[in-house]
């Protein structure tokens, strides 16, 4: 294999981890929304837009960091005011109610960021430390002659790997995340014992949240910040959770991975990638109907 090849594949490989993992971490939430609380939340692209006019906004006036703990801290309460407020009154509605309600949620949204800031791109600009390139043959002894890849987008791939390994470390280690697997379960068993599991789920919708807070504060300088964003990447973000699989955390974060690299190998092909990811769910959805880890009973 040439060095020019190897050289390329490397750089179609990082873009599609990259670009999987703004779709992993938007899915995430999602999918850890609907497996424990069993509401599709199609307001959830609405919440990472929230998290990047809230980003720029406060890594203006104080600073990259500070709006790394502010925002996913902001849309957690976010999170857990609208499971509160409205979306505890919708479990036990047909996932019909539930899409039409969360949908008008996220278009309202939109709506209101158009009216208060314009339609336009609003700039983020990268942190200095988080500007420039990285000299992949530096690192990569395989790569041959001069590779270089944006220093944000790496940025962007070990967050998203940093988030994903708290999630799982929290959900299987923890008796917070037992009790919410147990809750995902049956529920009617855990109140009857004395678990106050409507809290726990409360708190559920928040982490959804403060996941979407953390996608927009890494992802808003990719994806760049205006209110039709959120809409465009919960498309891509649903079809991943419904190719993993409805309710499955491994699934979301697989396809997410394949859907990453479609793009990122269809990039010299813009009219196929423009449909990758819809022929991508077709065939795995014509060979699993339920998707790679869907199980029987979910969302039928």
């Amino acid at each position: 294999m040439s060095g020019n090849l190897v050289n390329a594949l490397t750089l179609q490989v990082l873009t599609g981890m990259q670009l999987g993992a703004v779709y992993a971490l938007i899915a995430l939430g999602l999918t850890l929304i609907f497996g424990t609380l069993g509401v599709v939340n199609f307001a959830h692209g609405a919440l990472y837009l929230i998290a990047a006019y809230l980003a720029v906004f406060i890594s203006t006036e104080l600073g990259f960091f500070a709006a790394v703990f502010i925002v996913p801290a902001l849309l957690f309460m976010v999170g857990w005011g609208l499971e509160r407020g409205l979306i505890k009154s919708f479990y036990s509605r047909p996932h019909t109610d539930q899409i039409l309600v969360t949908f008008g949620l996220a278009l309202v949204t939109e709506e209101g960021l158009k009216w208060a800031f314009g339609s336009n791109n609003i700039p983020f600009p990268l942190p200095q430390w988080g500007t420039g390139i990285v000299k992949l043959q530096e690192y990569l002894p395989f790569l041959d002659g001069f590779v270089a890849f944006p220093k944000w987008r790496l940025v962007m791939i070990l967050v998203a790997l940093t988030v994903i390994s708290l999630l799982f470390v929290l959900l299987k280690f923890t008796r917070f995340g037992l009790v919410i697997r147990a809750g995902m379960r049956d529920s009617g068993m855990l109140r009857f014992l004395g678990v106050n599991i409507s809290q726990r789920f409360a708190v559920v919708f928040g982490m959804g949240a403060l996941i979407a807070g953390v996608a927009g504060v890494f992802g808003g300088p990719i994806t760049q910040v205006s209110p039709d964003v959120g809409m465009h990447l919960l498309v891509p973000s649903f079809l991943v959770v419904v190719i993993g699989g409805m309710g499955s955390l491994g699934g979301a974060l697989l396809s997410s991975l394949i859907l990453g690299m479609a793009l990122s190998f269809t990039a010299e092909y813009s009219a196929v990638q423009q449909i990758i990811v819809y022929l991508v769910a077709v065939i795995v959805l014509l060979v699993r109907p339920r998707g790679l880890f869907g199980k029987q009973g979910v969302f039928e």
